[in-house]
């Protein structure tokens, strides 16, 4: 049961930081060409949700962190 959770932890982990690099490498492309991504506006997205959306970011990533260290 342990490593089948070790594996569910590591494997949402890799996701979740997937995920965060995709969001950044949106951010960057809409910044550099000024207009919205195949309908994807991240940088829009991010200004609507304000600190909220900054905090959930602050938070995985600190806990992708702190995994990471653990390993």
């Amino acid at each position: 049961m342990e490593k089948t959770l070790t594996k569910i932890r590591k494997f949402l982990t890799e996701v979740i930081a997937t995920a965060i690099s995709i969001l950044c490498l949106g951010v960057i492309v809409q910044l550099l060409i000024d207009e919205t991504l195949l309908g994807w506006d991240p940088v829009g997205n991010i200004k609507n949700a304000g600190s909220a959306f900054i905090g959930v970011i602050a938070f995985v990533l600190l806990y992708i962190l702190f995994i990471r260290k653990q390993d």
